[in-house]
């Protein structure tokens, strides 16, 4: 039987998942230092919900506008 041999096969895959974490690494660096990945103190308090997508989680913390 021809083909690709198993050791073949887990080099590629080990080196697909190796340029995978890179990659992921570079794009998490870079979106890191361009536009900041956490939220202020505050806006952790109040929660993803009311700081980003300015809704609450749940009925009582409404924002009052």
């Amino acid at each position: 039987m021809g083909g690709i041999s198993f050791t073949g096969q887990l080099i590629g895959s080990a080196l697909g998942v190796g340029i995978a974490l890179v990659g992921g690494f570079v794009v998490y660096g870079a979106l890191k230092m361009a536009l900041g990945i956490r939220m202020s103190q505050e806006e952790e308090f109040e929660g993803a919900d009311l700081s980003v997508h300015r809704i609450s989680s749940s009925p009582d913390r409404e924002p009052n506008w």
